[in-house]
């Protein structure tokens, strides 16, 4: 009879011991299917591919609102120098009463140069380029009595906009010798004369709500 028990003792200890066994081989084999069927590096593909798309969609973002900044400033420059060429010049010739005789001559260096800093200045402003006012005086030869800068005129930038800021615009006529002889051949050979705008002009912005002034000369 005890060895009868001591052999079903023995057998209870074999089963026992097979069915721990049995559950600590199932979890391996559970991460093996696991590690089959999801294998790291499929995840880790992924995780690239989604790294590299969010590169790609802010590079596109970038790069589209690069190009609509462009196109904001180029049309800025455009109705910038629309007013520059058409109207400041146009009521330069009046005010200077410069007659059928002499034409007004803007060179592009000068235009962008003046054009480039009105539109650094304005663009620091609540409302950029649109919610200023344009200012232009016209200072008088170096040879003339009277230094006393000429009022041209105002130019409202939007006239649907209220101004913030002003633009005080001065410019003057070039001096050199090679364009005196050159309007007198022109005046020789029956044509116009032209009075060049030099390229020092001077630039100031007044607030007209803050007592703050900023100006490029």
């Amino acid at each position: 009879l005890i060895h009868f028990y001591k052999r079903r003792l023995d057998l209870f200890d074999q089963n026992l011991s097979n069915r721990s066994s049995e559950m600590i081989s199932k979890p391996s084999s559970v991460s093996k299917q696991f590690n089959e069927c999801y294998p790291m590096a499929i995840s880790e593909y992924k995780n690239d591919t989604w790294d590299d798309s969010s590169l790609n969609l802010d590079q596109s973002l970038d790069d589209a609102f690069q190009h609509l900044e462009k196109e904001r400033l180029a049309a800025l420059f455009k109705i910038l120098t629309r007013t520059l060429k058409n109207q400041v010049l146009y009521r330069c010739s009046k005010v200077l009463e410069l007659g059928l005789q002499i034409t007004m001559d803007l060179p592009t260096p000068t235009l962008n140069h003046i054009l480039n800093q009105m539109v650094l200045l304005a663009e620091r402003e609540p409302y950029g380029v649109r919610g200023g006012t344009l200012v232009v005086m016209f200072s008088p030869p170096p040879t003339s009595p009277n230094t006393t800068p000429i009022k041209i005129g105002r130019f409202p930038l939007d006239s649907t906009t209220v101004s913030t800021y002003e633009l005080h615009l001065t410019l003057q006529s070039t001096n050199q010798v090679k364009l005196k002889l050159a309007n007198l051949v022109r005046r020789l050979q029956g044509k116009q004369a032209k009075l060049v705008v030099d390229n020092k002009f001077s630039l100031v912005k007044k607030k007209l709500y803050r007592s703050s002034t900023s100006s490029f000369k």
